[in-house]
């Protein structure tokens, strides 16, 4: 049997409630991918303020929230790009699978 023919059958045997548990996946990535962002944001800046306290000085955390602000922008970025890419191949999938349901019907 072929790749094609076996991803076609694996998605013919996805119901209603796989259909909801796609979306509460969905869900439960978008908050990961929030959270991912904030930590890239906070890190660097804790890192800077621990390192000024090692060296004595007093600008390392500014620049430290400064490059965690700049990471957290492309982060947000690439993580908005990969959610839209998700997005579509989701809706995509459930649009297939909703007209092989029609047609057998």
């Amino acid at each position: 049997m072929s790749e094609g023919n076996q991803s076609s059958e694996e998605e013919e045997s996805y119901s209603e409630t796989d259909l909801a548990r796609i979306e509460a996946q969905g869900n439960t990535n978008a908050i990961s991918r929030a959270v991912s962002v904030m930590v890239l944001m906070v890190i660097p800046g804790v890192a800077g303020h621990y390192l000024d306290r090692w060296f004595g000085t007093r600008f390392l955390v500014l620049v430290g929230f400064v490059m965690g602000i700049c990471l957290a922008v492309f982060g947000l970025l690439y993580v908005a790009k990969i959610a839209d890419l998700t997005a579509k191949q989701n809706r995509e999938r459930k649009l297939r699978m909703k007209s092989r349901t029609r047609e057998r019907s």
